[in-house]
């Protein structure tokens, strides 16, 4: 845990389309200098490694082809993210490479954070990018994306590229300061939260709808990619743009925006991409003494405690583990198919000794989820 007043080593800064755009949905060149700026000095002055994510590619498209985002089709969608994607990182690479900065592009879909494999080639790249003093610039890849392989939004791809680079401090700027005890452009009387220990329903409460025009994300969704951090030992902070010196305020610790601390006890890297990665592609249904052992953290998901198998996926694929009443208690990568594990509790039943193909999922391969609390050891 870093926590308030702790210097950041490498920070993931993501800013919204609101925070480098001018009134029109144009890029402001004077709003991406002033970021630019922030970030270079978090580097030389501040021996800190930055990874910019960057919302703005859609709206900058939209702005030079003079199109009404209200009105326009997915591919019309997609093409101007073609076009505003090469502004943007021809903006930036021009503003960093003005003070001897290289930049690198890094575009991603769902499908890349949820492979494995992928995964970890993307953790290399970003990592062999921050060694060579290049500054990685990250953006969903939504001239392919759909709906089924899109993030949703970038506060939600900025917390997994923390995870993805081994971050210790998630920074997500905004139009606003915070999160405060209720909306601060209707109610004059609300508060700021300072910092904030553990994410509680409350909590989530407090976060609106959308809120700029040109943006797609709101309080909610950095709240819950803040969630998504702090599991994994990630400090996160909401913070407004506009606040003169933000970031560096930040990397030195200063009390700034809301800071979310990380939880004391994450959970390590390969379970925290378990957690947040790749989708379920089916259930393991489980009895009570099998929910019991692994909330216990004492074994693995062994094939007599399981009672159903839902869906159809192969050996080696992300499943939910849940309880008799289909409640989800957690996450596995199972070492049968779907096929092979409803053959083998046919076996099984029908009095066959199996001691050699019993475990299903290994501890190492699982982790649990007990509301707020996950179990998995390292």
């Amino acid at each position: 845990m870093i926590g308030q007043g702790a210097k950041r080593r490498r920070m993931v800064v993501k800013v919204g389309s609101s925070s480098i755009t001018d009134g029109r949905g144009r890029l402001s060149i004077e709003k991406m200098q002033r970021l630019v700026n922030q970030l270079i000095l978090l580097r030389q002055s501040r021996d800190c490694q930055v990874i910019l994510v960057s919302s703005g590619a859609i709206a900058a498209g939209l702005g030079r082809l003079g199109w009404d985002r209200a009105t326009i089709t997915l591919p019309e969608k997609q093409a101007a993210a073609a076009v505003g994607q090469t502004l943007l990182m021809e903006t930036y690479g021009q503003l960093f490479g003005d003070r001897g900065i290289v930049t690198g592009q890094v575009l991603l879909t769902r499908l890349d954070i949820e492979d494995r494999k992928r995964f970890v080639h993307i953790r290399n790249t970003v990592l062999t990018l921050l060694h060579g003093e290049i500054v990685p610039v990250v953006n969903e890849n939504d001239t392919v994306a759909v709906d089924e392989i899109r993030f949703g939004d970038n506060d939600t791809l900025a917390a997994l590229t923390a995870l993805v680079s081994e971050a210790d401090c998630l920074v997500l700027l905004t139009d606003i300061d915070g999160l405060y005890t209720g909306d601060p452009k209707a109610d004059a009387n609300v508060t700021r939260l300072a910092e904030i220990w553990e994410i509680t329903g409350e909590i989530e409460a407090l976060a609106g709808g959308a809120g700029s025009a040109v943006g797609t994300g709101g309080m909610r969704t950095k709240i819950s990619a803040a969630k998504t951090a702090v599991q994994s030992g990630i400090d996160v902070v909401i913070a407004s743009s506009e606040e003169p010196d933000v970031l560096l305020r930040i990397a030195d610790g200063q009390p700034t925006g809301t800071l979310f601390h990380a939880r004391p006890a994450p959970l390590a890297h390969r379970k925290s991409w378990l957690v947040h990665g790749p989708h379920a592609s089916g259930v393991l249904q489980m009895d009570d003494g099998a929910v019991k052992a692994l909330v216990a953290g004492t074994g693995s998901l062994l094939l007599p405690g399981i009672v159903r198998v839902e869906g159809d996926f192969h050996e080696g694929s992300p499943v939910a583990l849940a309880d008799v009443t289909g409640r989800v208690i957690g996450k596995g990568i199972t070492n049968f198919s779907a096929r092979d594990l409803d053959m083998l509790m046919d076996r099984r039943k029908r009095g066959e000794r199996l001691e050699n193909l019993t475990e299903v999922v290994h501890r190492n391969n699982l982790v649990v989820m007990e509301g707020a609390h996950m179990h998995g050891g390292a």
